[in-house]
Parts: C-alpha cells; sequence; structure tokens
C-alpha cells in the first residue's frame, strides 16, 4: 500500500511506469552521466482482486488482499528530508584534551502516505513510516522536516527513486556529484547551519553554544522535479507532540511554517507525480459531468 524506501526491510520493491536506467550504474562512484529515463504508455493494473478475475484471492490472507486492493488506489509522492546530529571527537591543535563536536547528519526518504490534515486554524499534515528507520529518528529528533511535492514527469520520478535508495552507509544519496548526476537535484544553502558546532556548547562563546543547541536545517532540495518545499515542525500538542505509534509504524502530525516554490513549477504549472500498482505515474484524463 505505502511507498518506502529508505532502511526499512520492509520497503517494496518499486516498478516503473516512468522507465529509469539500471541502479547498478548510478551507484558506480566514477558514473557521472546523467541518467536517461523514459515516458512509457499508460500501462493497466497488473492485480485483478476479485475471484473472477484471479481464482488465487481467496487464498490470500486479509492483509495481503487489502495490498492487493490499494494498488489500485493512486497516491501522491513526495521526498521527506530532516538531519540528525551525530557526536565526534576531534583533537585540539594545542594536543589538549580532544574536543566534542556535533555534526549534522542529512536524511531523507521517498513516500507515498502524506496528506493535508486540516487547514485551520493552522495547516496541518500527516504522513506514515513504518519503523525502524533514520528518517524518522532525525525527524524525532529535529522535530523540522521538509516535504518536496514532485512534479509528475520524468524529472520528479527521477528524484523520487533517488530518495528510495536508502541512507544506508555508503549509498552517499546527499553526495553533491552523485545527487546532480542521479535525480538533478541538489541542495540549497541553509537558512541556518549548525554542521560543526561542540556539543551542548562546552568550551564555546556564547554565540556558539547557541548554534549547538539549535537543531540542524533539514536539507531543502533544488531541482527541476521539485515542484514545492513545505517546510514543517512537528505539533506540540500532547501527549504525542507530532509522533502517535500504531503497532510497526509512526504517524506523523506536522504544521506548515512556510512553502517554498521550486524549479520544477517553471511555466505552465504540472499536477505532482503520483504512484499505484507499483509505478510512477503521471495524471491522465479529466472526467467531466454532463448536463
Amino acid at each position: 500500500m505505502e511507498l518506502q524506501r529508505e532502511d526499512s526491510p520492509r520497503a517494496p520493491r518499486a516498478r516503473w511506469c516512468f522507465t529509469p536506467p539500471s541502479l547498478q550504474d548510478s551507484n558506480d562512484e566514477g558514473n557521472k552521466k546523467k541518467e536517461q529515463w523514459e515516458l512509457a504508455a499508460h500501462v493497466p493494473p497488473s492485480v485483478h482482486p476479485h475471484p473472477h478475475h484471479d481464482t488465487a484471492f481467496d487464498s490470500l490472507s486479509r492483509s495481503e488482499q487489502l495490498r492487493t486492493v490499494m494498488r489500485l488506489l493512486p497516491h501522491s509522492v513526495v521526498v521527506c528530508t530532516s538531519a540528525s546530529t551525530t557526536t565526534t571527537t576531534t583533537t585540539t591543535q594545542s594536543g589538549s584534551d580532544p574536543a566534542p563536536a556535533a555534526r549534522a547528519v542529512p536524511r531523507g526518504m521517498t513516500m507515498s502516505s502524506f496528506t493535508s490534515l486540516t487547514l485551520h486554524p493552522t495547516p496541518l499534515v500527516t504522513f506514515n513510516i513504518a519503523t525502524p528507520s533514520r528518517t524518522l529518528d532525525a525527524v524525532s529528533q529535529a522535530r523540522r522536516f521538509n516535504i518536496h511535492v514532485l512534479s509528475g514527469d520524468v524529472a520528479g520520478g527521477r528524484v523520487a527513486e533517488w530518495f528510495r535508495r536508502g541512507n544506508a552507509e555508503g549509498l552517499g544519496i546527499f553526495d553533491a556529484d552523485r545527487m546532480r548526476a542521479g535525480c538533478g537535484c541538489e541542495v540549497a544553502a541553509a537558512d541556518g547551519d549548525g554542521d560543526d558546532v561542540g556539543e551542548g556548547g562546552a568550551g564555546l562563546t556564547s554565540e556558539a553554544a547557541a548554534a549547538a543547541a539549535a537543531p540542524p536545517s533539514p536539507p531543502l532540495l533544488r531541482g527541476p522535479g521539485v515542484l514545492y518545499a513545505l517546510r514543517c515542525r512537528l505539533l506540540d500538542d500532547e501527549p504525542a507532540r507530532g509522533l502517535v505509534r500504531v503497532r510497526d509504524h509512526v504517524l506523523v502530525l506536522a504544521e506548515v511554517v512556510d512553502i517554498v516554490e521550486g524549479e520544477g513549477r517553471e511555466g505552465e504549472e504540472p499536477f505532482g507525480l503520483a504512484y499505484a500498482d507499483r509505478r510512477y505515474r503521471q495524471l491522465g484524463c479529466t472526467m467531466i459531468p454532463g448536463n
């Protein structure tokens, strides 16, 4: 039912309407050539959750039956980014005791459960994440994140697939050269950094201590596949404070504090990227009621 790929072992393997090149090629450190995609013709559903079409349907568990039905429903596709902090120690020039330092670690994932929740009195959005998740850990720690609305074309599909790869070490989804070659995006300059600050402000100036206490800025993606970026912060309402655990998932509830226009909406306003039956899809026909 849900498109989620980062570090979760539950993540499904996607199929394509936007046909991508081999992921093996994009993982090659020395391969800087821009990946070539193509927009395929309409692909009908591969599943038929009805015994007249699929005699095996009744033999499936209720969970698998629901999964099959949900594959027929289109879902929005967005990329969520946040940042956590990790502590490292560095040796000082004087050779004295190593100084602890907090370094921002960017995290990101593609997901299909994002939707608006309410518009008043403040705009709220929600989505869910399967656990365990490094991106969820970053969201929980920083309490801030960005949601990137993707364009319903090959450019948006490339961004979605890039961040479906995961946050595992060595993949380098935020490596500048790899990202530019893999999905055409780059990370915009942060409006408030925290890349290298001392942990807890120990031994720092008051300005540096204040920076140490501030959460790192979530990565803001710029590129032709990004229509808009929604800057969000977790809801502070007690008792859950924006994170509600439901079995092996966590519901995220957040307030939209700013909307940043992206490069993908230049010219005619396109619709966003959709996902159905394990393929990225583009919005098609419009149904107009008769008189």
